[in-house]
């Protein structure tokens, strides 16, 4: 079930026409009837403005229920707010990952770049970006795969001076922006504190394993989930 289709399932849950809904909405007749499975953050956010019981990450992602459960009946707290929000973050497309290694730092280009919608759990340090995924550097076959066309949903992970490890007991997935060869997606596997070097991994298995040495790479970001788009 897409983006679309979940939408669809909410208008009828709430016993609502589609016309009806879209009028209400504020949105052009017929976009709930449309083929294409995405709802464009501009949608999202006017959706929400007005009914405030549909869970975002559900209608996003999938994941989670269709209607949220109040923060209280959840963790029997009682006047203790929920961290949740919904961001805006810029996606870098592969087209424009050329174009975004040179200006990954120049705000004026990234408020240019097209968002996509990000349910953030916690508030913490590092800004969100969604890069889309262009090749097949991690794909081994597997349904952990990341397919080219998948949204990686990543935070922006300090790689100067560390102090600890980028890495835990199972390697976890960064998307690398290098100086020199560009954008990849790679898992770390190590990490020598004292010669400041990575060493990074393919799940398919025609990437060799390497090592990078940190000061070369201008941005790191965290991969935090995937959202697969339907074709």
């Amino acid at each position: 079930m897409n983006a679309k289709e979940r939408l669809r399932k909410y208008v009828e849950y709430k016993g609502l026409g589609r016309n009806r809904f879209e009028k209400l909405v504020g949105i052009s007749a017929g976009y709930i009837s449309t083929e294409s499975p995405s709802v464009g953050s501009e949608i999202i956010e006017r959706i929400v403005r007005i009914y405030h019981d549909l869970n975002i990450e559900w209608l996003v992602t999938g994941q989670g229920k269709m209607i949220k459960t109040p923060y209280w009946q959840e963790t029997g707290a009682v006047g203790v707010p929920a961290y949740r929000k919904l961001v805006y973050a810029p996606l870098v497309s592969r087209y424009s990952q050329p174009e975004y290694i040179n200006r990954a730092d120049d705000r004026s280009y990234i408020d240019t770049l097209p968002t996509f919608p990000v349910v953030v759990e916690h508030e913490g340090k590092g800004s969100y970006v969604c890069f889309e995924m262009w090749d097949d550097s991690m794909n081994d076959g597997s349904d952990n795969s990341y397919n080219p066309g998948d949204i990686l949903i990543c935070k922006e992970t300090d790689c100067t001076n560390r102090q600890r490890k980028l890495y835990f007991n199972k390697p976890k997935s960064f998307v690398i922006v290098h100086a020199e060869e560009g954008v990849m997606v790679r898992k770390i596997t190590s990490h020598d504190l004292e010669k400041n070097i990575i060493t990074i991994h393919s799940p398919n298995p025609f990437y060799e394993d390497r090592t990078i040495n940190l000061q070369d790479i201008t941005k790191l970001f965290n991969v935090i989930r995937l959202q697969r788009i339907e074709n």
